[in-house]
């Protein structure tokens, strides 16, 4: 896998006014590894991991926490923010219980980046800042170094859930990057974007490692390389008395580009870390040369593995054939020169040099061979044993249990990575440990059904109307329409049907469709005398009805009053009015029928200039009483009647259990079960409430990565199902089992 650019990455390491020339602990830079998941073999993981709280830990500690990191990215799926949000999950998660069980609490800060492409994804938890330098002007994350609140996080190991800060940036050759820890946040702007440009003219003290990339940063040309600028850095920030500071540079340059420091290959900075940075020379990372050093590695460890298992094996085959050769030279010694033998011809030349060779190949088959094997076993024997260690916590030591389920997991996952595929124990020993904490958490697992897969597709927004499930496109701006079978848990065969009206640029009664922000069910759409319909609306107000019977018979008008919408989200039909929610005019738009269509203007939900916060709003619904149901990205659910807020809030949730973060909702409009399902993609699941917001029951599937990208849901009671849309699929679960 080919780079656009290579990074070169330098640490700044200032403790009680002393410039050390060591590597910061919780500093570390990695490119994918061979086995990393798709879609991530072209990136770059940066962390910077810094202490928090009253207790510091081991420097073990933290550099551990961010090799966990990097490791946890690699091996996670779905998009860059999907992956990031994965490793402070996981992180959060191990510290909580750490210091939920152990007397000596630990908090840790985080900052992470990841090149992939032309993009430059950052993200942290806890305090820190990240500075860009792009055509000598400095573009900081957070955007005001001077707001306490934006750069003074809660770190991880205090909440269930962690807060989660994220940014993306484009980026460019000679860009420069800088993870650091809070107190940069007190520089001087303008003395920040100098010394990060390397204006200084004092001797490096501090050389950079650094490692690779893909892609990344701002288009600059610094004036000096990386270098020189953390040398800046540390003059200006011992000169602005600034006792203690960790940071971790980077600057991305094009693979072609000449270097003007002494660069030699590398793969990883924590390889780095045991050597005095004072005496280490810049690394410019080659991909390819980084693979040629990893297979140079593995034939090492195969050496050493060949003393023992089956490498044992080899080598006493590898004497048995030295003691042949032997045997071969005492009754075959060579010839006199003055005379000349059947074996001085050139077949028993080549046997000579073949036999060798022959040696040398069959033992490398025998390591190759025997090598993987034996280290997969040895992590499911790993797993098993930890197994065991669990069963026999006490039940009621729900800490300890769930701790030491945690660690199962985490080894299970790691043999994955030697094996991939899944292996029939591990897989048993995962149920077995996922039932456990499922059981202390309160969580319910289910098999995820496929019901329908949409090629090239990214679903938004389903809609089920008895057996007849309608799923858009957001990738392609179209509907489909999948018929299930009576029993809810299949797709009929061929049934899938684009709905070619409901398309953007169809052009339905002589109006062209554009971009379509949501759709949605009723009876009697607009009034009119078409009956049941599937209706779309664009951003232009277009809205498109389609017959369920006859699809191709679907008609279009225009809404008027559009030219006051600002930012539509999604729409609601209830008692055939239209609702469109419009964030950016924090404002819900009702359309009442007349005659058939909406022909009048809209009018305003919402009366007056007091109106609810709504620029994280993502998606409503209505009840049967007319309650309006407002879900935030945040989590937060707002309630309303006739315009009026009304209280609602969340209750009896299981510890670890409450969300920060939310992706969409349902209103089950059945009288006999009324409740409320909320997704969430960061943690995978689908939470079920009351309409007064009492936790139910919250739903995941055993393979958990069918949820990563999940963006709606909706469910029948009748079925008895749960219908999802996660990515390019339509997911089934059984509710009650």
């Amino acid at each position: 896998m080919s780079f656009d650019y290579e990074s070169l990455v330098g640490q700044l390491y200032i403790v009680s006014g002393r410039a050390l020339s060591v590597p910061p602990p919780g500093a570390l830079v990695e490119v994918a590894p061979k086995k990393a998941a798709r879609g991530r073999e072209a990136d770059t993981f940066f962390t910077l991991v810094l202490p928090s709280g009253d207790v510091v830990a081991p420097t073990r500690f933290y550099e551990g926490m961010a090799q966990l990191a990097a490791d946890r990215y690699f091996a996670s799926g779905g998009s860059v923010t999907a992956g990031l949000r994965s490793v402070f999950d996981t992180l959060n998660q191990n510290l909580v219980e750490h210091n939920q069980q152990s007397k000596r609490h630990y908090e840790a800060s985080m900052l992470c980046a990841v090149l992939k492409g032309s993009d430059l994804y950052v993200a942290k938890v806890g305090s820190g800042v990240v500075l860009l330098l792009h055509e000598n002007e400095m573009l900081t994350f957070p955007e005001n170094l001077s707001d306490d609140d934006a750069v003074y996080r809660a770190p991880l190991g205090i909440h269930p859930m962690p807060d989660v800060r994220m940014s993306r940036y484009t980026i460019g050759g000679g860009s420069r990057m800088l993870l650091a820890d809070a107190s940069l946040a007190d520089v001087e702007h303008e003395k920040l974007t100098r010394a990060l440009a390397g204006k200084s003219s004092i001797e490096p003290v501090t050389a950079p490692t650094a490692a690779a990339g893909e892609t990344a940063a701002i288009s600059s040309t610094p004036t000096a390389d990386i270098g020189m600028a953390l040398v800046a850095l540390k003059e200006l920030l011992l000169t602005s008395l600034k006792a203690n500071v960790t940071a971790l540079g980077v600057e991305f340059v094009p693979p072609e580009t000449p270097v003007p420091l002494n660069v030699r290959e590398g793969e990883s900075t924590r390889t780095l870390a045991t050597t005095k940075t004072s005496e280490m020379p810049a690394v410019k990372l080659d991909p390819q040369k980084r693979r040629s050093e990893q297979l140079n590695k593995a034939v090492d460890k195969l050496k050493e593995d060949a003393k023992s298992t089956l490498g044992a094996a080899a080598l006493k085959t590898a004497d048995s054939m030295d003691n042949a050769q032997k045997v071969f030279t005492h009754y075959f010694p060579e010839p006199d020169e003055q005379r000349k033998s059947l074996f001085s011809s050139p077949l028993a030349a080549a046997a000579v040099v073949l036999i060798p060779l022959l040696v040398v190949g069959l033992v490398v088959v025998m390591w190759l061979g025997g090598t993987d094997q034996s280290e997969f076993d040895l992590c499911v024997n790993e797993a098993l044993r930890g197994s065991n260690v669990a069963r026999g916590i006490v039940s009621t030591d729900r800490t300890g249990m769930r701790a030491a389920w945690n660690a199962v997991l985490l080894q299970i996952e790691h043999c994955n990575t030697l094996r991939p595929g899944g292996d029939a124990t591990l897989n048993a020993l995962r149920r077995e440990g996922q039932t456990i904490i499922d059981a202390l958490d309160q969580v319910d697992r289910r098999e995820g059904i496929v019901i329908a897969s949409f090629q090239g597709a990214t679903l938004s927004t389903i809609v089920l109307q008895g057996l007849d499930l309608y799923a858009l496109d957001n990738a392609n701006n179209l509907v489909y329409r999948v018929q299930l079978n009576s029993d809810g848990r299949s797709a009929v065969p061929n049934s899938l049907t684009p709905i070619s009206d409901m398309r953007q640029g169809a052009a339905v009664s002589g109006i062209q469709v554009g971009d379509i922000i949501d759709i949605a069910w009723a009876e009697d759409a607009g009034g009119s005398s078409s009956g049941r319909v599937i209706t779309a609306v664009d951003r232009n107000g277009t809205i498109v009805s389609c017959p369920a019977r006859f699809l191709l018979q679907c008609t279009a008008t225009r809404l008027l009053g559009v030219e006051n919408w600002s930012n539509p989200v999604a729409i609601v039909i209830w008692q055939g009015r239209l609702y469109v929610l419009d964030t950016g005019a924090s404002q819900i738009w009702r359309y009442d029928p007349s005659g058939g269509v909406y022909a009048s203007p809209a009018s305003e939900y919402f009366s007056g200039q007091s109106r609810p916060p709504m620029q994280l709003a993502i998606d409503f619904d209505i009840d049967s009483n007319g309650a309006v149901y407002m879900l935030l990205s945040d989590g937060t659910v707002m309630r309303f009647r006739r315009g009026e807020r009304e209280d609602f809030g969340f209750a009896a949730f299981p510890d670890g259990q409450n969300f920060t973060t939310a992706n969409a909702m349902f209103l089950n409009p059945n009288p006999m079960a009324n409740v409320l399902f909320i997704v969430n993609a960061s943690t995978r699941t689908v939470y079920e409430t009351s309409l007064a917001g009492t936790f139910f029951h919250s739903y995941r599937t055993f393979d958990e990565s069918q949820f990563a990208a999940l963006s709606s849901v909706v469910a029948d009671t009748s079925l008895g199902m749960i219908y999802l849309a996660s990515g390019n699929t339509i997911f089934g679960i059984v509710r009650d089992q």
